[in-house]
């Protein structure tokens, strides 16, 4: 959907209903508080159930029934250009989440920002002007950061699809997945379980300088060590080098070699029968680490995998570790992988989505269209919310406006909330926390061997593991 001007019409729970295809019966849970220990409840965001599409509702009448102003959400996404497909989805995914808490005071506002930084400051612009209380999205980063200025100075938070922490800051929270804690995760129950010297396969650029920081930190605060890191370029011509650098092929291939000799010195029978068996190898002993990180994913992880045991980094005694880039079932066959670990959320959480999603729309949603779908439902869950600033003179308590509904306060609860990923918390840097699975991977898919905590700690502290 491309639009050109703020006056463009909002969607509405009532249009969704035309739009969208009729589902299975029973109706959608609106969002809903989770019962929780006390100290850690966290608020339920939606529901992955079936959905029944009703006949469209007067929207004066339910909003004379419901008593409250409307909101406008604005949803800034790349619905043409090249990341169309996934800006669609997402868009997609939204609506699916407004029709299931089926708010008619919510009012949806989608604004193409092409993919493209400049396009994106105007229509921040055109959300300020339709009276936006909210903004889901930018979906990438560089969008992200060109619109803070201007939605910081109107005081109306944003909820970006961006991985990079970078683009954070007080009142524009990111709920992508961020690697830093993906590697957080795998690393310490890496550690947990009794590894205690890493090594790490990196690729070239920002993203792997993020991950070689957060590895870093993960290893030094864990008492473990690094033994070895290697870098890559993004070509899969140019992946042999770094993979044998990483296991020391050459040398310990020399180690072979000088050993062999010195065996022939000694011209023994048993020394020569010794050596001939030794000749045949490749190396002589392993590598120094007993785990490799290897955040890497799809085709690249693909040439990757097998270049591991041919530089003689066995699988069978060094644990492969990676990230929710792993999280391709596309993977699982690869050999090298078979056993391997990686941090994600449970991917089992999100399924019920991902079907109706697929169902309704004829098509598989990308994996990041719960992002959209936990965003659009966070709103409606926080428009939801009752408790007032203070009673009137009256004594009647008002609802809380748009603008304190949407306070950093309500964002940042330290229990954190539930959706479709799992249970995450805004921090207060901008950036989101996520509880996190370990699944290892077989040819039968991703098996889930540690659960994601199911309750946050104290701001703080760390999540266990």
């Amino acid at each position: 959907m491309r639009l050109n001007a703020p006056t463009a019409k909002c969607l509405t729970v009532g249009l969704f209903a035309a739009l969208l295809l009729a589902g299975c019966g029973g109706s959608a849970p609106v969002p809903r508080t989770v019962a929780s220990p006390p100290s850690a409840q966290s608020e339920q965001l939606g529901s992955s159930a079936p959905t029944a599409l009703p006949d469209q509702l007067p929207e004066q009448e339910a909003n004379d029934k419901d008593g409250r102003a409307e909101i406008v959400v604005a949803l800034m996404l790349p619905l043409s250009g090249a990341d169309e497909a996934v800006g669609q989805a997402l868009l997609r995914a939204a609506t699916m989440a407004l029709f299931d808490a089926y708010d008619p005071s919510l009012r949806l506002l989608p604004l193409d920002t092409e993919g493209d930084p400049t396009i994106a400051e105007v229509r921040a612009a055109q959300a300020i002007e339709a009276g936006a209380s909210i903004v889901l999205g930018p979906l990438l980063s560089s969008n992200v950061r060109a619109v803070a200025d201007t939605l910081n100075d109107a005081e109306i938070p944003m909820l970006g699809f961006t991985n990079d922490s970078a683009a954070a800051g007080p009142g524009r929270f990111i709920m992508g997945f961020l690697p830093e804690a993906e590697v957080k995760r795998v690393v310490d129950y890496a550690v947990s379980t009794g590894h205690e010297n890493f090594g790490a396969l990196l690729p070239m650029g920002r993203y792997g300088e993020r991950i070689r920081t957060a590895f870093g930190d993960t290893i030094a605060l864990s008492g473990a060590q690094v033994e070895a890191i290697e870098s890559y370029p993004p070509d899969p011509d140019a992946l042999f080098e770094p993979v044998k650098r990483l296991a020391r092929y050459d040398e310990r291939r020399d180690d072979v070699r000088r050993e062999v000799r010195f065996l022939r010195a000694l011209r023994d029978d048993l020394t020569e029968e010794i050596a001939n068996d030794l000749e045949d190898a490749e190396v002589m002993e392993g590598v120094e680490f007993d785990a490799v990180l290897v955040p890497e994913g799809g085709a690249l992880m693909r040439t990757l995998a097998p270049l591991l045991p041919f530089y003689e980094i066995d699988p069978n005694r060094v644990k492969l570790l990676g990230t929710g880039l792993w999280n391709d079932e596309g993977l699982l066959g690869e050999p090298p992988l078979q056993g391997a670990w990686f941090a994600a959320p449970d991917p089992a959480a999100p399924q019920g989505f991902l079907d109706r999603y697929a169902e309704t729309y004829g098509e598989a949603a990308p994996r990041i269209a719960t992002l959209s779908y936990d965003a659009m439902s966070l709103v409606a869950l926080l428009a939801r919310t009752e408790e007032p600033l203070a009673p009137a003179s009256d004594g009647i308590i008002p609802n809380q406006p748009a603008a304190t509904r949407f306070s950093a306060e309500n964002f940042l609860r330290p229990e954190g909330f539930s959706g479709l990923d799992g249970l995450f918390r805004f921090l207060p840097d901008g950036t989101t926390e996520r509880s996190l699975a370990i699944l290892e991977v077989n040819r039968r898919g991703f098996q889930v061997i540690d659960p994601a905590p199911a309750e946050f700690p104290s701001f703080g502290y760390a999540l266990k593991n």
